[in-house]
């Protein structure tokens, strides 16, 4: 009996703790904020990590050296992965059943050869559901020795319980004809000062049709927030994680602007194709 009443206990102060995270930016390293957070409490996490020239001390990043080139890169590509994989393992713990993970990668270009993140992706916990294309339209990379890296992909995951697989909530009749397939054509966002945005029609696809008003919608690698800024205009909880107390301020200059500009993301791209 004992036993059991520490228990409920400590569910309620993992309430609370999840209530004192809700509509926050947090400034913490990714994998820490990750761990803070109970199981099965996140209906979905949007998130692109900073896959470049990371600095690793001890097979962790730190921040002097994030510096936003895939070309020619030369990070550890193991460290890399193993990191990447306990940041997939805990998004898996603490997904709601019914609840995604989108998860945007390029594919790193070193020695010579593409290294797409598919081959260490399927060894982590979570149960990849879709590959969706971002076609950009465009690219920085002028290298000339191969074909214009137009696009990325963004890994749709759900949770998986035990080694089986969730089926997790979605509707695409949320969304216009020109988004209901597996390429999105979506020009990045050069207003966005941080080094690698995606933009937020693509945050706000995600959550549009795999999330209900209310539900709660994390970005553990946050950076300026297009994330949390497209999950507070669709009326859903945001939480995100970043290193960076720079990129919190431009996230509060971001929300404060967006206030006005809710719900007219369809209606503007409409305009545009």
């Amino acid at each position: 009996m004992h036993r059991e009443s520490s228990l409920s206990n400590s569910d309620s102060f993992q309430k609370k703790k999840l209530k004192s995270f809700t509509n926050k930016y947090v400034v913490l390293d990714s994998l820490e904020g990750l761990r803070s957070l109970p199981d099965n409490s996140v209906q979905c996490v949007v998130t692109s990590p900073p896959y470049n020239k990371l600095g690793l001390r001890e097979g962790r990043p730190y921040l002097g050296q994030i510096i936003y080139d895939t070309y020619d890169d030369n990070m550890n590509e193991d460290d890399y992965q193993k990191w990447q994989l306990q940041i997939l393992n805990e998004i898996n713990r603490i997904l709601k059943p019914g609840g995604s993970a989108f998860y945007n990668h390029k594919d790193r270009r070193f020695c010579k050869r593409d290294h797409p993140p598919e081959k260490f992706l399927s060894d982590s916990d979570l149960e990849l559901y879709q590959t969706i294309i971002w076609d950009r339209g465009s690219t920085v990379n002028q290298n000339a020795r191969y074909f214009r890296p137009y696009v990325e992909k963004i890994f749709w995951f759900t949770k998986s319980i035990s080694g089986e697989s969730t089926t997790p909530k979605f509707h695409r009749d949320r969304l216009p004809e020109y988004f209901k397939g597996v390429i999105w054509r979506i020009p990045p966002d050069k207003r966005n000062k941080h080094p690698a945005p995606f933009p937020a029609i693509l945050a706000e696809i995600c959550i549009l049709t795999t999330t209900e008003e209310g539900d709660l919608v994390l970005d553990p690698f946050a950076g300026s927030g297009t994330t949390l800024v497209a999950a507070a205009s669709l009326k859903r909880s945001y939480l995100g994680f970043d290193i960076s107390s720079k990129y919190q301020k431009m996230f509060h200059q971001r929300l404060a602007t967006s206030k006005s500009k809710v719900h007219l993301w369809l209606e503007h791209h409409h305009h545009h194709h």
